[in-house]
């Protein structure tokens, strides 16, 4: 009797397989090509950066009578690094819905949609937009054309549902929108020279060097000089002092 049981039980197995396909979810739309699944190449869904600049940046100009008040810079070189991102998404180029013998699904012009990633389809590649539904995807290809079949993401793969899908109006297609980011960053690289007033006689100046570890964590020093007219040398920076008081100075940058 248990030799019968388990010839009748292969015989079964043997008939599921040369069907070739079936229903897991006979009561809803979910009905999957249960022995053909794709490969999905996952995109990376956060901004990506696509490059980075490095700017410098002068606020004061050589050999010009300039004034600055304490608290406030006499001179500076700062570098700073601008980051550039982006994302790619798409939306539909008109409104439209994609139909089978179950509730359409409606899309509206303008509406972004980030892509999750791609797959091979008959021998082209089709990418995949969320739906409403958990794990459901519709497929467009290249020129952002629907595929005939929607599909679902299982253990990491894509499984075509079996109702085929008709786009209204025929013409219905996504275009592709890019979405960009740019940030800039605090200085990295280069020096900013502060003017702290006049005290028992002498001008104090603050040193902010910005290279030796960049940004808010860079290295400054106070510096100070006999309160006279003349020439200063804050670390290769030249400053012509014209006049120098408790609130302000008066002064020439010299030309590096």
């Amino acid at each position: 009797m248990k030799k019968i049981i388990a010839g009748l039980s292969v015989l079964m197995l043997s008939s599921c397989l040369q069907a070739g396909s079936y229903s897991i979810l006979p009561q809803r739309n979910g009905l999957f090509e249960a022995w053909n699944s794709y490969a999905i190449d996952f995109y990376d869904t956060e901004l990506q950066l696509v490059k980075t600049e490095y700017i410098t940046e002068r606020e004061f100009e050589p050999n010009k009578i300039l004034s600055a008040y304490v608290g406030y810079s006499v001179a500076d070189l700062k570098t700073y690094r601008k980051d550039f991102y982006k994302a790619e998404y798409v939306r539909p180029a008109m409104n439209g819905s994609l139909s089978s013998a179950s509730i359409p699904v409606l899309y509206k012009k303008n509406e972004k949609l980030q892509v999750i990633g791609e797959s091979w389809v008959d021998g082209e590649r089709m990418m995949l937009l969320p739906t409403k539904e958990k794990d459901i995807v519709i497929l467009i290809n290249g020129d952002g054309v629907p595929y005939h079949k929607m599909g679902k993401i299982q253990n990491k793969r894509l499984v075509l549902l079996l109702p085929d899908y008709v786009a209204y109006p025929a013409n219905f297609y996504f275009e592709p929108v890019v979405t960009s980011k740019t940030e800039q960053t605090k200085p990295v690289k280069g020096y900013d020279i502060k003017y702290g007033g006049v005290k028992l006689d002498r001008m104090i100046f603050t040193y902010y060097d910005y290279s030796s570890s960049g940004g808010d964590n860079g290295r400054f020093e106070n510096i100070s000089f006999p309160n006279k007219q003349g020439l200063i040398d804050i670390y290769g920076v030249g400053i012509k002092v014209l006049h120098a008081g408790s609130q302000k100075i008066d002064y020439i940058l010299m030309p590096e």
